[in-house]
């Protein structure tokens, strides 16, 4: 299974395990789990889950889909393009390219979190 988002998972994921205040200041502001699914061009999918609910914030890959605070569903290259900051997450929201279920105040600090979580280098 090829994913264009594996990379942008694994710097969030780097970012969570060395940046202690930033973890610490994302969990305070989310309070919630964010479950993504991902699909890619041959419409293989894959599911992570964002815990910022917890103590010690973590990023993990899912062998299904759970249920969490929120649950986000968009296709490998858009999520690409959000973490690179080239798409905008209410603009694919509008456009039916990012579907969101469950608490929807949380999804709005999605783009957010994605910008205070990207490293200064290119993906």
């Amino acid at each position: 299974m090829v994913f264009k988002s594996d990379e942008g998972f694994k710097q969030i994921e780097q970012v969570l395990s060395t940046n202690e205040s930033l973890a610490k200041d994302l969990v305070k502001k989310t309070k919630a789990i964010i479950v993504f699914t991902v699909k890619n061009k041959q419409s293989e999918t894959k599911h992570w889950k964002l815990d910022l609910k917890s103590s010690s914030p973590t990023l993990k890959r899912l062998d299904k889909v759970e249920t969490g605070d929120l649950n986000i569903s968009l296709n490998d290259l858009d999520f690409k393009r959000l973490v690179d900051g080239k798409a905008n997450s209410q603009k694919l929201f509008l456009s039916g390219k990012l579907k969101v279920k469950g608490d929807l105040t949380k999804a709005s600090s999605i783009e957010s979190i994605l910008k205070a979580i990207k490293p200064k280098a290119k993906l």
